[in-house]
């Protein structure tokens, strides 16, 4: 491993990249970017090795399942919803016979609601009730009243009135978001998992070797002036 005592001298040598051609105009390794000198020199400078390279591929795994798992229980639980109350804007009206159950909602740090409840048939009580579930951003959602409301255009569309109406813009822009994010960590860990960027990993092993060409190359330059009277 390279040493981060001198940090001045190395960044002011001249270095040989690994696509650079060498004295004999051929290539010194071309199996390697011009990325893993600049990386190399970010590590002389700050005198640390980079995050990535602390942990293994295990944690990439684990953080691509996570996020995987996380982004198509969004889509899968409040999408579909909110594609429907779209189509359907304008077209809901109180349904009287229906009635809101076991409402209920969840904030999570200030920052996200969750809020579930059961619409019950009241004509026809051995129906199943339908669940609707939705999220809201910085929105508390407490105290507000559930009024079942139907579709007009759609008698089998049910809802509760303050997701599907008041809420409607607020629960599309907080799925956008959560999903988004979630869609944007996922592509980062798989790409961190294709480069090699884990301890071990092949973006790791170009970096030592890097490091190590930085090295020999001071330690090289410095020789003569140590020796010159």
């Amino acid at each position: 491993m390279a040493q981060f005592g001198k940090r001045n001298t190395i960044a002011t040598q001249p270095v040989l990249g690994f696509r650079t051609p060498g004295p004999g105009g051929a290539s010194q390794r071309p199996d390697a970017s011009q990325t893993d000198v600049s990386a190399a020199l970010a590590v002389v400078k700050g005198g640390k090795v980079p995050a990535w390279t602390t942990f293994g591929p295990l944690r990439l795994v684990i953080a691509v399942l996570c996020t995987a798992a996380g982004l198509w229980y969004v889509t899968a639980t409040y999408a579909g919803e909110i594609l429907r109350d779209h189509r359907l804007a304008g077209t809901w009206q109180t349904a009287y016979d229906l009635q809101a159950v076991d409402g209920s909602c969840r904030r999570v740090q200030l920052v996200i609601t969750f809020c579930s409840a059961k619409i019950k048939s009241l004509a026809e009580a051995e129906r199943a009730p339908v669940v609707s579930e939705f999220m809201m951003g910085f929105s508390g959602g407490g105290g507000e009243v559930m009024v079942p409301v139907r579709s007009t255009v759609d008698p089998s569309a049910v809802a509760i009135a303050y997701a599907a109406e008041t809420q409607l813009g607020n629960r599309t822009l907080t799925w956008l978001i959560l999903a988004a994010a979630l869609a944007a960590l996922l592509m980062g860990a798989v790409n961190a998992l294709l480069r090699g960027r884990y301890k071990g990993g092949r973006a790791h092993r170009s970096l030592l070797d890097e490091l190590a060409e930085l090295q020999a190359r001071v330690a090289t330059t410095q020789a003569p002036q140590r020796a010159a009277p």
